[in-house]
């Protein structure tokens, strides 16, 4: 700022530079308040997932695979049996050391002949089998590090409600 030496007051020119001053601070002071406001709701926070995204949709892949190899290696999967896959309610999303899917699912297990003829891979639809009665909804944690050797951590798992599994998973 200017200061007159004369009369010990500011001058006309330092009021028109202190208001601008003002003004640039209080812009500033907006947009620096807008830019937290959406860098707080990212870093950690959970938010709605993209279902239709390839990310989500390669988690509940890995999922499902890591599902059936935890259960067929607890020795709780029969010979029999086929995982049964139902909708895919909700995934949400955590920025962690990765990107972290919360991912509610209807799944089960059904040893259903109908079921069991019908299955790829011993993973069975809904929609082809009726045999609902064995679907059950579970919420199942993983995060995504595709920079890492291990791409995928997968957390916990958790009956919602209808059968319990998470005994197949732990």
């Amino acid at each position: 700022a200017v200061v007159s030496t004369q009369s010990g007051h500011y001058g006309r020119e330092t009021k028109f530079e202190m208001k601008g001053l003002c003004v640039l601070l209080l812009i500033g002071l907006v947009g620096a308040q807008e830019k937290r406001d959406v860098i707080i709701g990212l870093p950690g926070g959970i938010y709605d997932g993209d279902l239709t995204s390839p990310e989500a949709q390669e988690a509940v892949k890995q999922v499902l695979v890591e599902f059936k190899n935890r259960a067929s290696a607890s020795g709780q999967l029969a010979s029999g049996d086929v995982i049964l896959v139902g909708d895919v309610v909700e995934v949400k999303e955590q920025v962690v050391a990765g990107q972290k899917y919360i991912i509610t699912i209807n799944l089960g297990v059904t040893s259903n002949a109908e079921c069991s003829a019908a299955a790829e891979d011993g993973f069975v639809s809904s929609t082809v089998c009726s045999n609902t009665e064995d679907l059950g909804q579970h919420i199942i944690e993983v995060v995504s590090q595709p920079w890492m050797e291990t791409k995928y951590i997968f957390g916990e798992f958790q009956d919602v409600s209808g059968p319990a599994l998470a005994s197949y998973w732990n």
